[in-house]
C-alpha cells in the first residue's frame, strides 16, 4: 500500500486464532506480561470469541474454548453452570474458580437445585454482560494463580472489561443487540400405546382412586383401540365416555417458544489523559415453561485519567439488577418434568389449560384446581400462575485504582475494591399445593434475604527494568487485605389462615425463622521475580503467606511459593526456523498452594431455635466436634508444555501436562452418636490430579483473495484419584437420591456412583430371579462421574464480507443416574417400557435370561454379595412388563448410562454491511448475523439431554426431570464505532 497523501481506504481481515504463542497478555493481578516469557498455563478469550452466540449464563459461552476446563449447562433457564479446571481438589469444598473482574474477586455464590428436588436460582457470575468484556484469561490451576492466594488452588478466570480509549475528544457509540427464539434441544420420545392405568384398565370417577386406577400416574393401563372410557375431561356423570386415544404431543404442547432479547448500548472518548466509557446492558428473556420470565439490567461506568506523567488513576463502577419470575423447580416433587414421567399418556395438555374450572367440574376435592390427577399431582398450568415466584438480586462492584511511576522502572498502585450484593427471594404457596403446604391451612410462604459484602485492597509495586545488556527483571512486591461477610434471613411457613394474604401477620403455623451471619479476614503479603535472558530465558518465582481468621490464633499463618521457567527455543537456536518451525516454547512449573478453613470450625457452638418454651429461648449444642487444632490445606502442582508453530504459524500447538496433590483436606467425618455428636471435624484425606489439555489450531486456507479458514481442536483429559480419606473412613457422600450415592471413596476417581446392584449368580454372573422377577444385589461402585476426555472442534471461515462460525462440542466418557429414565418405565411412558406388551398389556410377557432360585439345590451369600448357586436351572416364568418394570427397585443398574454426546454448540454466519451503509451510521463497521445455539445433539442416552448441573458444588451425576439445555436461533446485529 502506497502513501501518496491523499486519502486511502483499505479493507483488514482478521482471521481468528484463539491459540495465541506470542503478544502481550493479562496475568495474575491483572498485570500484562509478554506470553513467551511465561512458564505457566494460561489462555485468553476476546470479546468476539467469548460473544459468537448468547446464553443466560456467560460461562456457557465459555464451552468448548478452553483447554483444561469441564463447564456443564444447567438446562434450566437461569440455571448453575458447573465449572471446574483440572478437576476437583477439595472434597467437601469449593471446586470452582476464582473469578476476578477489574482486580476485584467476586462471588460466584449459588442456591442450586437438588435431584430430590430443589430450586435453582443461578450463581452470582450470571450477573456480568459478556458484552462488556475486552478479555477472560484462564489461569489453570494454582501454578497460574500463586499470587492469588489460598481461592487460586481451583485456577483464577480473569476478566476484564472494556474501558474507555482516546478518541480525539469525540464520542463513540457501540451497540449490540441480539435476538433469538428458543425451544427445548431434547424431549421425550414417549410410547403411545398405552394409557393411564394399571393391568390394563382404566375409569376416572374422581382421581383419587374412586374410579379403576384413576388415583395412579403411570401408563399400564388399557391399550389405545379408541374405545369409549370415562376420563378426566369427560365431567362428573361417569356415564360420559370418549374414545380411549392417545395425545402424542401433549408434553411438547406445554413447552411455549421462549424468546431472547439482549442488548448493549455503549458511549466511549476521550483524549489520551482523560477518557471514560458508559455502558447500559439489558437482558429480557421469556423461558420455554410458561409464564417464566428473566430481566437483567445493567450499567457499567469506567474512567481514565493521567493527573501527570507519573501519576494516573481510573475506576469503575458496575451496578446489575438481575430478577427472574416463576423459575422452574428440578428435580423430585418440585421440578415441572416431574408429572410428565409420572404421567397417563392419555392426558389432553389443551384440556389442562382450564384449571380455573375447578376440580368440582370432574367430581375431584371442591377446594382444588380442575386437573388429570388430585393424589400425586397439581396441575402444571396452575403451579406457574398461582405459586408466584420472584427473586431479585442488586449488586454494586466497585473497582479504583491510583499509580504513581516513582522512576523510571518502578510503579507503585493503590486498589481498593468491593463486590456488595442483595439477593431476596419471595416464593408464595397457594392453597392446594401438594408438596409445600398443610393441607388443612390456606397456602403457605417462603422469604429469603441474603446479603454478601467482600472488600479487598491491594498495595503493589511493580518493577520492569534492565539489569544488564542481557538480563531484564520484572517483579511485584504487595499486600492484600481482604474482608468478607455474608448474612441470611430465612422466614416459612406451610399454613396460613386466609388464602392469598403472604404476610408473616397472616401465618397459622407459626414461622421457622433462621438467621446464620459469616465473617472473615484474610491478610496476605505476595512478591514475584522475574529474570529474562536474551529474551528467551525467563526463571520466575512468587512467594505469598496468609494470616487467616479461620484457623487458629497463632497457627493461622501459611506460606507457599512457586518456580516457573521458560525457554524460546526458536530464539534460542535461530536455526530451528529454517526448518519449518516458527515458534518453540517449553516451559514448566511447581507450585503450593494453601487454603484456610470455612468460618467458625474451630470451637462447638450453641445453635438458637426460633421458637420459644415457655417464653424462654432455646439453645441447642452443634452436633459437630469442631477442631481447634486446624491447619491449612495444601495443593502442590507441577506442570509442564510445549508451544511450537509450525509453517509460518499456520499450524500451533498449546500442550500441557499436569499433576496436582491436595492433602490435609478439611471436612466433617462421621462418628458414633454415643458420643453426643454425630460429625468431627479433621485435617485428613489426599485427592491427585493428573491430566493432558491441548489446543491445536490449523489454518488450512489463507488466501489474498480473502478466503481464510481457521480450524481449532480443543482437548481435556483429567484423571482423578481420592487416595486417602481419614483411618477408619472409606468414603464421604457428596450427595445421595433414591439410595444411590455420588461419593468420594478411597482407590476411585473423585465422584464415584454407589447404589444398589442386581443380584447375580457370583460364578456366571447370570441374574438371579425368583418369581421370574429380578432380586435386589448388594451395594456396589456402578460408574463415576469423572469424563474420559472432553473436546470441541471449532472452525472460523471468511470470506470479503462473510464470515461462518461453527462449534462442535463433545465428551466422552463418565456415568451419570438417571432417575428420570429409571422411572419413565416404571411408570410405563417410555418407549423401553412396551417390551413385553407389544400385542396387548400382558402380552407376550417377559422371560428374564437369569437362574431361577428356587431350583437352586443350595445357595450361600458370597463375599461380594452375590448368590452361590449350586444346580440352578434357567427361568422360565413369565411376567407382565408391569410387573417387570416395577420390580427393578431399588436396583439402579438399569438406570446407569455412560455420558457421551455430541452437539452443535454454537453457529453464527456474519455478514459485514457495506462501507457505504456504515458510513451514514458513522461508524466503522456493522455487521449482522444469524445465530444458532444447541443445534443438533447426538448422545447415546434415552429421553433426556445428558449434560444438566443443579448446582455449582460437588454433588453431580444424578439426575431427576431435568430440564433440557434450550435450542436458539435467531439474530444478532453490531455496530462497532
Amino acid at each position: 500500500m502506497t502513501l501518496n497523501g491523499g486519502s486511502i481506504t483499505h479493507d483488514f481481515q482478521l482471521t481468528a486464532a484463539p491459540t495465541q504463542l506470542t503478544g502481550v497478555v493479562v496475568t495474575a493481578l491483572g498485570l500484562t506480561r509478554e506470553k513467551s516469557q511465561l512458564g505457566t498455563a494460561q489462555q485468553q478469550i476476546t470479546s468476539s470469541e467469548l460473544n459468537t452466540t448468547k446464553s443466560l449464563n456467560i460461562i456457557d459461552q465459555m464451552q468448548g474454548k478452553v483447554s483444561g476446563v469441564q463447564i456443564t449447562s444447567s438446562g434450566t433457564q437461569g440455571g448453575s453452570t458447573n465449572i471446574v479446571i483440572r478437576g476437583q481438589n477439595s472434597i467437601t469444598g469449593n471446586n470452582n474458580p476464582l473469578f476476578v473482574v477489574d482486580g476485584v474477586a467476586v462471588s460466584n455464590a449459588a442456591r442450586g437445585g437438588h435431584p430430590s428436588g430443589a430450586y435453582d436460582y443461578g450463581s452470582a457470575i450470571n450477573d456480568i454482560n459478556p458484552d462488556d468484556i475486552e478479555t477472560m484469561t484462564v489461569l489453570k490451576g494454582p501454578n497460574a494463580a500463586a499470587l492469588y492466594g489460598s481461592r487460586a488452588a481451583n485456577g483464577v478466570i480473569v476478566i476484564t472489561t472494556k474501558k474507555g480509549r482516546s478518541t480525539g475528544g469525540r464520542a463513540r457509540t457501540d451497540f449490540n443487540t441480539v435476538f433469538t427464539l428458543d425451544t427445548p434441544s431434547r424431549l421425550w420420545d414417549y410410547q403411545n400405546e398405552y394409557g393411564q392405568g394399571a393391568g390394563g384398565e382404566f375409569s376416572f370417577l374422581d382421581g383419587q382412586g374412586s374410579g379403576t386406577h384413576d388415583d395412579l400416574d403411570q401408563s399400564f393401563g388399557p391399550r389405545f383401540k379408541g374405545q369409549p372410557i370415562h376420563q378426566f375431561t369427560d365431567g362428573a356423570d361417569p356415564s360420559v365416555k370418549s374414545p380411549w386415544v392417545a395425545h402424542p404431543d401433549n408434553v411438547k404442547s406445554y413447552f411455549q417458544l421462549g424468546r431472547t432479547a439482549s442488548t448493549t448500548l455503549a458511549v466511549a472518548g476521550g483524549t489520551d489523559r482523560a477518557n471514560a466509557r458508559l455502558s447500559v446492558g439489558s437482558d429480557n428473556v421469556s423461558g420455554l415453561i410458561p409464564n417464566n420470565f428473566f430481566q437483567k439490567t445493567s450499567g457499567v461506568l469506567s474512567g481514565n485519567l493521567q493527573v501527570s506523567d507519573q501519576f494516573s488513576t481510573n475506576a469503575t463502577v458496575q451496578y446489575i439488577r438481575n430478577t427472574a419470575r416463576n423459575r422452574p423447580g428440578t428435580g423430585y416433587n418440585v421440578g415441572i418434568l416431574e408429572q410428565f414421567i409420572w404421567f397417563g399418556r392419555n392426558v389432553d395438555m389443551n384440556a389442562l389449560k382450564n384449571y380455573k374450572l375447578g376440580a368440582a367440574t370432574n367430581a375431584g376435592p371442591e377446594d382444588r384446581e380442575f386437573s388429570w390427577n388430585y393424589n400425586f399431582h397439581n396441575n402444571p398450568f396452575w403451579l406457574q400462575d398461582e405459586n408466584p415466584l420472584y427473586d431479585a438480586r442488586d449488586r454494586v462492584i466497585l473497582s479504583a485504582s491510583a499509580s504513581y511511576r516513582l522512576l523510571d522502572w518502578l510503579n507503585a498502585s493503590f486498589s481498593p475494591g468491593s463486590d456488595i450484593s442483595r439477593y431476596n427471594i419471595d416464593q408464595r404457596w397457594s392453597h392446594g399445593n401438594l408438596n409445600w403446604t398443610d393441607p388443612s391451612y390456606a397456602g403457605g410462604f417462603n422469604f429469603i434475604n441474603d446479603y454478601r459484602n467482600e472488600n479487598s485492597t491491594n498495595l503493589l509495586l511493580t518493577a520492569n527494568r534492565g539489569l544488564t545488556s542481557s538480563i531484564q527483571f520484572n517483579g511485584t512486591v504487595g499486600g492484600n487485605l481482604r474482608n468478607e461477610q455474608a448474612t441470611s434471613n430465612q422466614q416459612t411457613t406451610n399454613g396460613l389462615s386466609v388464602a392469598g394474604i403472604y404476610n408473616v401477620s397472616n401465618a397459622a403455623i407459626t414461622p421457622t425463622l433462621n438467621q446464620s451471619v459469616s465473617q472473615r479476614q484474610v491478610n496476605s503479603a505476595y512478591g514475584s521475580g522475574a529474570f529474562t535472558w536474551n529474551g528467551w530465558w525467563t526463571v520466575e518465582g512468587t512467594t505469598r503467606n496468609d494470616w487467616s481468621s479461620t484457623l487458629p490464633r497463632g497457627q493461622n499463618s501459611y506460606f507457599y511459593p512457586s518456580v516457573n521457567t521458560s525457554l524460546v527455543l526458536s530464539d534460542a537456536l535461530p536455526a530451528l526456523r529454517t526448518h519449518g518451525v516458527s515458534y518453540l516454547k517449553v516451559r514448566g512449573s511447581v507450585a503450593q498452594v494453601g487454603n484456610d478453613a470455612p468460618p467458625y470450625q474451630l470451637a462447638t457452638v450453641y445453635n438458637g431455635n426460633s421458637n420459644k418454651f415457655a417464653g424462654l429461648p432455646q439453645f441447642s449444642l452443634s452436633d459437630v466436634i469442631a477442631n481447634p487444632n486446624l491447619k491449612p490445606e495444601n495443593t502442590r502442582s507441577a506442570e509442564g508444555g510445549i508451544e511450537l508453530g509450525l509453517l509460518d504459524g499456520r499450524v500451533t500447538l498449546d500442550a500441557s501436562y499436569y499433576g496436582k496433590t491436595t492433602r490435609d483436606q478439611i471436612f466433617n467425618i462421621a462418628i458414633s452418636p454415643t458420643s453426643g455428636f454425630s460429625l468431627k471435624a479433621i485435617n485428613a484425606g489426599r485427592i491427585d490430579n493428573k491430566g493432558v489439555e491441548a489446543l491445536l489450531t490449523l489454518v488450512p486456507l489463507r488466501s489474498p483473495r480473502g478466503v481464510d479458514w481457521t480450524s481449532t481442536f480443543n482437548y481435556t483429559k483429567n484423571n482423578s484419584k481420592v487416595v486417602t480419606l481419614a483411618p477408619g473412613i472409606d468414603r464421604i457422600i457428596l450427595g445421595s437420591t433414591w439410595n444411590t450415592n455420588t461419593e468420594a471413596r478411597v482407590g476411585e476417581p473423585y465422584g464415584a456412583i454407589f447404589g444398589y446392584s442386581f443380584l447375580r449368580d457370583s460364578a456366571t454372573g447370570q441374574l438371579i430371579t425368583r418369581g421370574g422377577l429380578t432380586q435386589r444385589g448388594p451395594l456396589k461402585v456402578l460408574g463415576n462421574v469423572q469424563p474420559k476426555w472432553v473436546g470441541s472442534w471449532n472452525n472460523s471461515l471468511s470470506f470479503r464480507s462473510y464470515s461462518l462460525n461453527v462449534l462442535v462440542d463433545m465428551r466422552r466418557g463418565g456415568q451419570f443416574f438417571s432417575v428420570s429414565n429409571w422411572f419413565g418405565d416404571y411408570a410405563g411412558v417410555t418407549k423401553a417400557s412396551l417390551h413385553g406388551r407389544e400385542v396387548d398389556w400382558n402380552k407376550p410377557g417377559i422371560v428374564v435370561q437369569g437362574i431361577d432360585a428356587s431350583t437352586c439345590q443350595s445357595s450361600k451369600t458370597a463375599a461380594n454379595g452375590m448368590l452361590i448357586c449350586v444346580g440352578g436351572t434357567a427361568n422360565k416364568d413369565t411376567v407382565t412388563a408391569e410387573n417387570y418394570f416395577q420390580s427393578i427397585f431399588p436396583p439402579v443398574e438399569t438406570a446407569i448410562y455412560t455420558n457421551n454426546w455430541l452437539k452443535l454448540r454454537e453457529v453464527r454466519f456474519g455478514i459485514e454491511l457495506p462501507q457505504r451503509l456504515v458510513n451514514r451510521l458513522n461508524a466503522q463497521a456493522a455487521n449482522i448475523a444469524f445465530v444458532g445455539r444447541n443445534l443438533w445433539m447426538s448422545t447415546n442416552v434415552p429421553n433426556i439431554d445428558p449434560e444438566f448441573s443443579y448446582t455449582i458444588g460437588n454433588y453431580q451425576g444424578a439426575e431427576f426431570a431435568a430440564l433440557p439445555n434450550p435450542r436458539s436461533i435467531g439474530v444478532s446485529i453490531r455496530v462497532t464505532p
